[in-house]
């Protein structure tokens, strides 16, 4: 079903191509059911003609533990022959339907315990309908003697004695040291609450021909009621056969439904998980149907009282086929819109006309009846339409994958048409209904390998998009390093142009003033000692340039300390006392790299003005830490003459706002208000501790 793919991209093939494919899709699911047919005859569930099947018991009077105290027990060999309605074995009959009808009688039916009263088999017994032991006869006949030992193969529950013509020949018990005793132990009993198996080989000399009698007491039974099956009875070797084939197919039922029901309900879980993936849920509920179809097979009795139970399975077998179609036709590939609206009328009518054939109890077998030509004719039209439309598939793709599709969906529809026309049609002619599991297992390991296949496909996509991200990141990745690497480029040029002009400026401002008056001195002919002064100060701004252009880790305390040093000897001739009361401050962000020189370059502007205009006899440094506003200040107080009333604002001063701007600092110009200083100005210098982005 679900190995088709969505689309159909193979090249056309060729005619010949296309009827090897069509001679194969036809050949190859009918040569398969031949196979089936062969295997089915190999391991049969039919009675052998050698083999008894006791399916009545007669009910006996009293709860003795000697068969020769009970009544019946023992066959009479001067009694009259049974009469017609006495019991009597009869072969097991192959079941009707291909798919087992409900009885519509309950599953544990009230059993009336009179002796002599005549019981079919199996039959279940509650506890409260028995107070104490049953004991049970079914007799049987023999044509001709035994001439190899048989086997007596019976089910039961609870303890059994079983006797033949009144001889023991078997008994069972609840466990190890059984007792007749431990019949009456309810509690040891309680727990045998499935049934028990007991196989008896019997020799040929309690066989010879004529009439027998089975005597069977089965103990009181406990809360899980009493049940005895149909004895078989036969030769060992057709015992043995049986119920290898028995097996077989009961093995191959329970396997089946287990697929269905362990993928059904995956598949439900998956489509619970990821609502858009629906078609999970379709796939999920056709194989907890199909496991719905072969239960009976497996469950002692039915699940609901008539006639749901049937009502249950036939609904079920309708939704099936249906959703077969449906899935055939929505993954195939092909423009099958017809297929899908057959799926939705024929689950439409299927479930109002089965659904009320189960309720009124209409017969599968009954052609007289128009139901049963419709139940088949519409499950053979769908299932029909179902393979025709898997075999176009295949054909039109050529793939591996939609071939075996196709032959799955061909040899459950030929299955199903073989059973219902052996058992069904031409009155159970052959026993065929065991090779419906094959029908039904076909298609559920097809839904299985679908799994597997979209499974693995996910994670093959998955894979994939996997590396195809990683490809992408990586190539994203690469494009953004280049362009970080430009983007770092740009920056260090434009960097290195900021600093040849910072530079440049620095130059122009300190030495370059410096040479231009030494210039001037020497055009006047200055003496010789003015000269080296002017030389000298030449010699301080170049050493005050190289320090500026080192880069610092922050340090305000460091660089004052520098600047203190080249400017002592300046400050000196300029009879300026210096007053150094630093206090210890945390390295400053702000003045780490080339923010260190723009501080430099504030301070020996804002002496200079000090020397040259000020008329100071003093000058105070101070540092301390503002932590309220995040901020270090930086005073510079002189004793001169203070702030003019018509201050403007030169070139100087403009150059020490831009500068702090840059290190992202504040600067003022204010009347100290320290004493005892009279007059002169303060520089406060506000530096953050921290660096805003």
């Amino acid at each position: 079903m679900a190995v088709f793919s969505r689309t159909m991209a193979a090249p056309p093939a060729s005619s010949a191509a296309v009827m090897r494919r069509l001679a194969l899709l036809v050949a190859l699911p009918l040569l398969l059911l031949g196979a089936v047919h062969l295997f089915s005859q190999q391991y049969g569930t039919a009675m052998p003609p050698q083999v008894l099947r006791l399916a009545e018991a007669r009910l006996l009077p009293g709860d003795a533990f000697d068969p020769a105290q009970v009544r019946g027990a023992l066959l009479d060999p001067a009694a009259p022959a049974p009469a017609a309605s006495a019991p009597v074995s009869r072969p097991l009959e192959p079941t009707t339907t291909p798919t087992p009808m409900p009885a519509t009688a309950p599953t544990t039916p009230s059993v009336s315990l009179a002796p002599g009263h005549v019981v079919a088999l199996p039959v279940q017994i509650h506890d409260t309908d028995a107070p104490g032991p049953l004991w049970f006869a079914l007799d049987f006949r023999l044509e001709a003697p035994a001439r190899v030992p048989y086997w007596l193969v019976i089910q039961h529950r609870p303890a059994a004695t079983v006797y033949l013509d009144g001889q023991l020949i078997a008994t069972s018990g609840p466990g190890v040291g059984y007792v007749s005793e431990d019949e009456d132990d309810l509690a040891q009993r309680g727990l045998l609450l499935a049934g028990r198996r007991l196989q008896v080989s019997i020799p040929p000399a309690l066989l010879p021909a004529g009439d027998h009698r089975l005597s069977l007491r089965l103990a009181r039974p406990g809360f899980e009621g009493a049940g005895l099956s149909a004895p078989l009875l036969g030769p060992a070797a057709q015992i043995r056969a049986l119920q290898e084939g028995r097996r077989f197919w009961q093995v191959a039922r329970v396997t089946t439904a287990l697929a269905g029901l362990v993928i059904g309900t995956f598949m439900l879980m998956v489509w619970l998980a990821l609502r858009q993936e629906w078609l999970y849920g379709v796939t999920g509920v056709f194989c907890l149907c199909t496991a719905l179809l072969l239960s009976p097979y497996l469950l002692n009795g039915a699940l609901f009282p008539a006639p749901w139970w049937r009502v249950a399975l036939d609904v079920a077998d309708v939704l099936s086929k249906a959703l077969l179609l449906f899935l055939v036709a929505r993954l195939s590939g092909l423009a099958a819109g017809w297929a899908e609206r057959m799926a939705a009328a024929y689950l439409g009518l299927g479930i109002v006309i089965d659904g009320a054939a189960a309720v009124l109890g209409w017969s599968w077998t009954d052609f007289h009846h128009p139901w049963p030509w419709w139940a088949l004719g519409s499950r053979l039209a769908v299932l029909a339409a179902a393979a025709a439309l898997a075999a176009r598939a295949a054909l039109a793709s050529g793939r591996r994958a939609h071939l075996a599709g196709a032959c799955a969906v061909a040899l459950s529809a030929w299955v199903w048409l073989y059973v219902s026309a052996f058992a069904l049609v031409m009155s159970r002619q052959m026993s065929v209904v065991d090779i419906n599991v094959i029908g039904h297992a076909v298609l559920i390991a097809i839904a299985g390998v679908a799994l597997q296949r979209r499974f693995v496909g996910s994670l093959r996509e998955e894979a994939l998009a996997r590396v195809r991200l990683q490809q992408a990141l990586d190539e994203r990745t690469r494009e953004l390093q280049d362009r970080w690497e430009d983007l770092q480029d740009s920056e260090r040029q434009r960097s290195a142009a900021q600093e040849r002009e910072r530079l440049l400026q620095e130059m122009h401002d300190g030495l370059g003033s410096q040479l231009v008056t030494a210039r001037l001195c020497a055009e006047r002919g200055v003496p010789s000692s003015s000269m080296v002064s002017q030389l000298d100060d030449c010699i301080r701004e170049m050493r005050l340039t190289v320090d500026a252009l080192a880069v610092t880790d922050g340090d305000l305390t460091l660089l004052l300390a520098n600047l203190r040093h080249r400017m002592a000897p300046r400050l000196h001739d300029a009879g300026l006392d210096l007053d150094w009361q630093l206090s210890d401050v945390p390295l400053l962000p702000t003045l780490r790299g080339t923010g260190g020189r723009e501080l430099i370059r504030i301070v020996q502007e804002a002496l200079s003005n000090v020397i040259h205009h000020a008329g100071a006899t003093r000058v105070r440094f101070a540092t301390r830490v503002d932590e309220a506003r995040g901020q270090v200040l930086l005073s510079i107080v002189d004793n001169g003459r203070g702030l003019a009333a018509d201050l403007r604002h030169g070139n100087g001063l403009r150059g020490m706002r831009r500068r702090a701007e840059r290190i992202q600092a504040d600067i003022e110009w204010r009347v100290p208000e320290e004493a005892p200083l009279e007059g002169g100005t303060e520089l406060l210098l506000r530096l953050p501790l921290r660096v805003t982005p």
